[in-house]
């Protein structure tokens, strides 16, 4: 009866375990989303200052300087944000398949799997979006005459500032240690506390030394 009574606490613990773990793979899934919009909107933009970008051209130095750099962070923040908007859309759903038709085990491999690349994405995200905002300053110094460029460099400076320290501010609030997550860890602890029902053979061992006594 304990026997049975601790095999049906395991298998509701696992599937209490895999429930979570289910809303750790949705949570996932939303990020990704939300990353690869965003991304695909700043991909936009950047096709737009590559395609719709016109200015009088020069044969100075100066100019080819500043045409050329421009181009270089578009095309970084184009291919930046794409990679953010391919990676998004390949783990949500090779992740997902694996999670609902994968064998026993398959949830939390994907979850971990997620988990791990998902720093990939944030990286190509915060690339393509630093790299558009450096492209209009270079953008500001091709069209606009020198004391209005170093105002809108400044203000483009500033902005891409404040939001380097909101982000970092806001990570650094909501951080927490990975090992207060860990939901196996915690179930093969929890399981590990359950004792272990008496077998027949410990029971007449035990009655054979009571008839010695």
């Amino acid at each position: 009866m304990l026997a049975a009574d601790k095999l049906l606490l395991q298998s509701s613990l696992k599937q209490n375990a895999i429930q979570l773990k289910e809303k750790e793979l949705n949570l996932h899934n939303a990020n990704f989303g939300s990353l690869g919009t965003q991304s695909a909107v700043l991909a936009g933009f950047a096709v737009t200052a590559l395609i719709e970008f016109t200015f009088q051209r020069e044969d100075t130095l100066k100019i080819q300087i500043l045409e050329m750099l421009y181009y270089i962070f578009c095309t970084l923040s184009l291919v930046a944000n794409l990679y953010c908007v391919a990676g998004s859309t390949i783990l949500s759903v090779f992740a997902t398949n694996l999670a609902l038709r994968g064998p026993d085990g398959s949830v939390e491999r994907a979850v971990e799997g997620m988990h791990e690349e998902r720093r990939n994405i944030f990286v190509a995200f915060a690339l393509g979006l630093t790299s558009l905002l450096t492209g209009m300053v270079f953008g500001a110094w091709l069209l606009m005459s020198a004391s209005t460029a170093l105002i809108s460099t400044s203000i483009i400076i500033y902005g891409g500032y404040c939001t380097y320290k909101f982000g970092k501010r806001t990570a650094y609030r909501f951080s927490f240690r990975e090992d207060h997550s860990e939901i196996d860890d915690f179930i093969q602890n929890f399981v590990a506390r359950i004792p272990r029902p008496l077998t027949r053979t410990s029971g007449l061992a035990s009655t054979d030394d009571k008839k010695q006594v």
